[in-house]
């Protein structure tokens, strides 16, 4: 991670610790400065970063200020952060891990037709499914993957293990009915309503890594989204 992530991660750790709720101020742009032993830009990047994700706002000639945070149990549809960071103790089954190429139209948005982990998973909250996830990780830019990783954080792998920044990613959600292998893992019945989410992840460079199918539970998920303060 840069410099400027670490730092935006302890400020978001300093307004959870500190109990900061909306409209709070934070320090100011010198105060960081000194707390955190960085230069202005860094402090800078970091504020923009957490206004970006919809944590902080700024007004002008007064400072930074705490938003609203999501309400328990709410996903972002936008944040990349993934859900060990966003869920309180989810758990995961791995149903399948095994090496293919992918499919359409999963290979179209990785922009590649090499071989690719595979991994499908089922998540759960309080014992509860909440999504199916089907994955596929190119295997020339992540060389190494195993089922004892997958059963954890893929995401805290690839930043730590493998020192990769994912950057941003594209997102294109459907409302449809569930199949009668869907139904059976999320525990409903064939042809309840779902939402399905493709997800494709980009590294810095602008290099598509992973692409996901993750089709939701309609009775266990629930979700928010937060728009930055500069869409005026």
């Amino acid at each position: 991670m840069k410099k400027y992530e670490l730092v935006a991660d302890k400020i978001k750790d300093y307004i959870t610790e500190k109990q900061l709720h909306h409209g709070d101020k934070l320090p100011t742009i010198t105060d960081l400065m000194k707390k955190y032993q960085v230069g202005k830009s860094t402090i800078l990047q970091a504020i923009t970063l957490l206004t970006q994700r919809g944590i902080v706002y700024k007004v002008q000639g007064s400072g930074v200020f705490v938003r609203p945070t999501g309400q328990d149990g709410y996903m972002s549809l936008t944040d990349n952060a993934g859900f060990a960071h966003v869920l309180k103790k989810p758990t995961t089954e791995v149903i399948e891990f095994s090496e293919k190429k992918a499919p359409k139209p999963i290979s179209e948005h990785l922009h590649s037709n090499e071989e690719c982990y595979f991994i499908k998973r089922l998540r759960k909250q309080d014992g509860k499914p909440f999504v199916l996830e089907e994955s596929y990780y190119r295997k020339s830019i992540i060389p190494f993957m195993s089922k004892e990783i997958a059963e954890g954080s893929i995401f805290d792998y690839i930043r730590e293990g493998l020192k990769k920044e994912i950057r941003f990613s594209d997102k294109y959600m459907r409302v449809r009915k569930l199949t009668a292998d869907e139904a059976k893992y999320l525990e409903l019945k064939e042809g309840d309503p779902c939402l399905e989410v493709y997800d494709t992840f980009y590294l810095a460079n602008g290099t598509a890594f992973d692409s996901s199918k993750l089709v939701y539970n309609y009775k266990n998920s629930k979700f928010y989204d937060q728009s930055s303060d500069d869409i005026i």
